[in-house]
């Protein structure tokens, strides 16, 4: 008779060393693992339950989703499974949704039950100390946070921000014809300037604010991948003392470096308003609201800086797109020219502003398709279920994650012929349609879902739009030539680590299109 009763007496065999074990001992022990498996994994994979990879013992599928690019693998599973497919990670049910029916019944029609969001350990609980905007589960403190954002950012009150965006268009014009071979760090420059302006009142100082900006998004858009980190897949890792997880030293360190910059341009803004200093921006109006807000001073510093930093790192990520998709689609760029020459005459003396959107509607396609084409959100964020809901009639657990892939929405052939193909005119307007902020945003799913749509939409779609048009109107844009005379045209699949999409390195050549266009430009800066 075996000498093991129960599960207690298991486990505190396996406690011993090895080697004291019996093979009888160790086949008892693999019969029950193996047994654990198949009643627990196997056999609950029952036809209520979307199909999927089979996920390993224990750990479910968590060695199989990559850390780079997980929009493909996650579309070469809808290919292989159907539009709805369930990984499992470590008990943890997730859903990927690849069809834009079933993110829109569950995400938006059921959003009072598919709003909340998993705690990430690593980058929720010790980076951000529970504080930031984008990772905080549904309840009071994320409606607080997002009431307080949307005050500044809802399309009825952007428009009030278009002299900011326009001068920092023109700044950005006048920073690549200075160093035409820093495009990268001029569109960086312009997105993250035009948000300090709107949020902290201020524009750099130095270069370093900057840099320290672009440092802390590069880290916190890789460590927020649900797969990065083990403690994310395992939180029981979490009871570890500290000596025996270093991550946690780490992410306290970050979360030390960011809430000091984010706390310093909070507090300038302070001191300027106690000096009587009139200020119109996101930071002064977090003060001024601070009881009805109902916010503690982490939670400000963590809401204006989530601002900051969403408008700086997709805004820029979308302007280095259309860069991309005008080198492989050079006919595209010359048509938007040629409507922006209509409009505003060839000779050059008028730069595009937002007056001109209702009469460029070529030009707006083409912003939208840059935003269908390659979404810099190519996984929407995770909405996390409350309760157990049924749909198609499979069974949906609380607390299972629901990951709707946004690129592989973008690519439905059915919806989007030829949709691996740059074609602004898949979104020309109608005739005597209306061109307004609102259109910017229709007909592309970049912005999220439900209660968890992007409070910032519209003040990024604008200022997508007045960079990209001022860059159609100041400039041609080119390939680099090889020493065989080939154009050197960037790999489109080739993107940053991390779960946004950002292009990878590559080179541009920006000339101005006439001498007149680049003397208004420097008569604007100047």
């Amino acid at each position: 008779m075996s000498k093991f009763t129960d599960a207690e007496a298991l486990l505190g065999s396996l406690a011993r060393p090895l080697e004291s074990l019996g093979y009888r001992d160790i086949l008892f022990a693999i019969s029950c693992l193996i047994t654990y498996y198949i009643g627990t994994v196997i056999l609950r994979r029952r036809t209520d339950s979307p199909p999927g990879p089979l996920p390993l013992p224990f750990i479910g599928n968590v060695l199989q989703v990559p850390t780079e690019k997980s929009w493909i693998y996650f579309s070469n599973l809808c290919k292989k499974y159907g539009s709805i497919v369930k990984l499992t990670f470590a008990g943890r049910d997730m859903i990927i949704l690849n069809d834009i029916a079933d993110i829109d019944e569950l995400l938006v029609k059921r959003s009072g039950n598919f709003s909340s969001r998993q705690q990430l350990v690593y980058a929720g609980k010790y980076r951000s100390k529970d504080k930031r905007l984008v990772l905080l589960p549904y309840g009071p403190l994320l409606k607080r946070q997002r009431a307080a954002v949307f005050q500044m950012l809802n399309a009825k009150v952007v428009g009030a921000y278009e002299g900011i965006q326009e001068r920092g268009a023109l700044k950005l014009l006048s920073d690549i014809l200075e160093n035409p071979t820093k495009a990268y760090i001029s569109v960086k420059w312009f997105t993250a300037e035009t948000l300090l302006m709107l949020v902290y009142g201020k524009k750099f100082d130095n270069e370093q604010d900057l840099r320290t900006l672009l440092h802390i998004l590069e880290t916190f858009i890789q460590d927020i991948h649900p797969a990065r980190y083990l403690v994310d897949t395992l939180p029981v890792l979490d009871w570890l003392p500290d000596m025996l997880a270093p991550w946690r030293a780490e992410a306290c360190k970050k979360h030390t470096y960011e809430i000091a910059f984010y706390s310093r341009l909070l507090q300038e803004v302070k001191e300027r308003m106690d000096k009587g200093e009139p200020l119109e921006c996101f930071a002064a109006r977090l003060w001024e609201d601070v009881e009805k807000n109902g916010l503690d001073e982490i939670s400000m510093a963590y809401v204006a800086g989530s601002a900051f930093e969403a408008g700086t790192d997709n805004t820029a990520g979308t302007i280095l797109w259309f860069l991309v998709a005008m080198l492989h689609s050079p006919d595209a760029m010359k048509k938007a020219q040629a409507e922006l020459d209509r409009v505003l005459g060839p000779e050059g003396h008028t730069p595009p502003s937002f007056k001109n959107l209702q009469d460029l509607p070529y030009c707006a396609a083409l912003v939208k398709e840059v935003f269908r084409w390659m979404p810099v959100a190519p996984v929407g964020g995770p909405h996390v279920s409350l309760k157990d809901d049924t749909y198609k009639g499979y069974q949906i657990a609380a607390s299972t994650t629901i990951m709707p892939n946004v690129w592989a929405v973008h690519h439905n052939e059915t919806d989007y012929p030829d949709a691996f193909k740059f074609r602004p005119e898949r979104f020309v307007p109608a005739v005597g349609s209306k061109v307004e902020t609102e259109y910017l945003n229709e007909g592309h799913y970049g912005f999220g879902f439900g209660r968890r749509t992007c409070p910032g939409q519209y003040l990024a779609s604008k200022s997508v739009w007045i960079g990209i048009v001022n860059l159609l109107w100041a400039f041609d844009i080119c390939p680099p030539i090889d020493k065989y005379g080939n154009a050197i045209i960037p790999d489109a699949a080739a993107v940053r680590n991390g779960i946004t999409a950002e292009p990878g390195a590559f080179d541009v050549i920006l000339t101005p299109r006439s001498g007149a266009r680049a003397q208004t430009i420097i008569s604007a800066c100047g």
